[in-house]
């Protein structure tokens, strides 16, 4: 017998909001525990950025040298 009658199947979309629900509600609790905790995650996504941004033009360099 099948265990997920009745059940909507699983989508990308429902996942999706499933996570969204998921990581929310964790930055919510992290948030009330730590009040610096914005101002981390803040920081580390600019260092995210920075370093992607930077991969970014080391690879096209070369690009740019050849079209020029």
């Amino acid at each position: 017998m099948r265990r997920n009658v009745g059940r909507k199947p699983q989508t990308s979309a429902n996942l999706a909001a499933f996570l969204h629900i998921i990581d929310t509600s964790r930055l919510l609790q992290a948030l009330r525990n730590d009040k610096k905790c914005i101002f981390t995650a803040a920081r580390l996504a600019q260092d995210a950025s920075d370093w992607l941004l930077s991969r970014m033009a080391v690879e096209t360099a070369p690009e740019l040298e050849a079209a020029a």
